[in-house]
């Protein structure tokens, strides 16, 4: 599953392609204890929006971000000036704040006035999703408004209308944030059709994602929970091996 601070939801629906680029944004906030980091990657001239996490420490997203910053000389020129600093004998020493606290907006600029964002979303105080990961947790965030194309099968939108609610270590409470959002995003929208999918229980435990979904004839509206079993199972067998005994909650 490849899904911070809660932005508030976008008034409009797509980035205009004369749209110019937002500012870089590397300051930070000193870390507080059990903080889980996220990368979201927001493509506008495309309409896409990932996000990965949720991790404990930001060097775990640098993989990611380095090979989206490789195709672009001038982000990884930026991106090498802000891993390192310069100590008082004017050498380049590794940046251990950079390290820590990462970035809040790293724009990687592209062709043709393209150009996608980078951005560090932060949890502050989740212990109990911190003390689960690298296993997995629930991981829910919203898409809306979604635009219709005429066939209904394309909804435009994702990059100017997702957003992380956040991630928990128990389904329900996963389930009572989704629906929360969702009855957020649909106030006051007439003629609504709802529909709620979740994943099957298995052996007694009710286990995996699920997908809220709305729509009326001008809109659609997601609201997606995230999980992957195989995380856990693999983390699982792990732990067993070394002779580690593990409790999950869900």
């Amino acid at each position: 599953f490849e899904y911070h601070k809660h932005p508030t939801m976008p008034s409009t629906l797509l980035f205009s392609n004369e749209t110019p680029p937002p500012t870089d944004d590397f300051s930070t906030l000193p870390l507080s204890a059990h903080t889980i980091f996220y990368l979201v990657v927001t493509t506008p001239h495309t309409d896409t929006y990932t996000l990965h996490g949720p991790v404990t420490s930001f060097s775990h997203l640098l993989p990611f971000i380095t090979s989206i910053v490789s195709n672009s000389p001038s982000a990884i020129d930026k991106l090498a000036e802000l891993s390192c600093t310069t100590d008082v004998w004017g050498d380049r020493t590794p940046n251990k704040e950079f390290d820590e606290r990462g970035f809040t907006l790293f724009v990687v600029p592209g062709q043709r006035g393209t150009y996608i964002l980078l951005e560090i979303l932060r949890e502050e105080g989740k212990q109990d999703v911190f003390e689960i990961l690298p296993g997995s947790v629930y991981t829910v965030t919203a898409h809306g408004p979604l635009s219709h194309t005429p066939n209904h099968r394309v909804h435009t939108g994702q990059a100017k209308g997702s957003k992380l609610v956040g991630s928990f270590a128990t389904r329900g409470k996963a389930k009572e944030a989704a629906e929360k959002a969702m009855e957020e995003m649909v106030k006051g929208e007439e003629g609504v059709k709802r529909s709620d999918h979740w994943g099957r229980s298995r052996k007694g435990a009710r286990v995996g994602g699920g997908l809220l979904m709305a729509m009326n004839s001008q809109a659609r509206w997601e609201v997606r929970v995230g999980y992957d079993e195989e995380v856990m199972r693999r983390v699982r067998e792990g732990a067993e091996m070394r002779g580690e005994k593990v409790a999950w909650r869900v």
